[in-house]
């Protein structure tokens, strides 16, 4: 098997097109198609959340980070975090016709999903600022910080799927 570093998110235009795909789905309101492609865009989202988060740890448990790595992924971990809200536009949760394991929660109870986003943004931001510094110490505590602060939103919004 040959080695691959992982993916940077180098693709600007990738994240751009999907923001725009997911404003327009947004706007459409109606149609199982737009919906999905909601869900589709938000799952993209996610998956872009989680391979930033898995570059950046990769980075810090180095004993020499490439700090430019680590603050490119701690900005784009900031960005990221700052748009959640955005991803789940109203009528897009399970009971519209379409597969998602967002809860219903997230559209009954918008405030609490605010604060849980808010509270990601702001160890985001944390962990943006921390970059700055090159401890890497501070960046594996700011970085489980930021991952406590998704595992506490995942457990309340977020259905779990079975193992089985």
């Amino acid at each position: 098997m040959r080695f691959r570093p992982p993916r940077r998110l180098t693709r600007p235009m990738h994240a751009l097109a999907i923001s725009a795909l997911l404003a327009v789905s947004a706007g459409a309101h109606a149609g199982t198609a737009s919906l999905q492609q909601i869900v589709h865009a938000r799952q993209e989202h996610f998956h872009m959340l989680g391979r930033t988060a898995k570059s950046l740890r990769d980075q810090i448990v180095r004993s020499h980070p490439d700090w430019t790595v680590v603050s490119d992924d701690a900005h784009r971990l900031q960005q990221l975090a700052a748009q959640l809200p955005s991803w789940f536009p109203a009528g897009s949760g399970q009971g519209h016709g379409v597969k998602t394991r967002a809860r219903a929660l997230i559209w009954r109870d918008p405030r609490a999903f605010a604060r849980a986003a808010h509270a990601l943004f702001s160890r985001a931001r944390d962990l943006s600022r921390a970059a700055a510094t090159h401890d890497r110490r501070t960046m594996l505590l700011e970085f489980r910080a930021l991952g406590h602060a998704c595992g506490s939103c995942h457990s309340r919004f977020r259905a779990h799927g079975s193992w089985w």
